[in-house]
């Protein structure tokens, strides 16, 4: 996957968060991290590993590729 399509990791991630009225912070600590570290993930300057996709797909629940789907599709829109 190139860089441009993991930048919409970020807006994703934001999305399902909002969709579930879950604050950073809360959604940090349902995944076990500091809140900075959501904040990363949301602006794109941090991409999470294998292990913390799942984490964050649990915590939404959702499904991982639920997520990478979303990232497509968000891709193939801006395309």
């Amino acid at each position: 996957m190139g860089e441009k399509k993991l930048d919409a990791f970020g807006p994703v991630l934001r999305r399902l968060r909002h969709e579930k009225n879950l604050t950073q912070d809360k959604l940090s600590e349902m995944v076990g991290v500091a809140s900075p570290y959501i904040s990363m993930l949301e602006s794109g300057h941090n991409y999470p590993n294998l292990a913390m996709l799942f984490k964050l797909a649990d915590a939404l629940e959702v499904e991982a590729w639920e997520i990478v789907k979303a990232m497509r599709d968000s891709f193939q829109q801006d395309s």
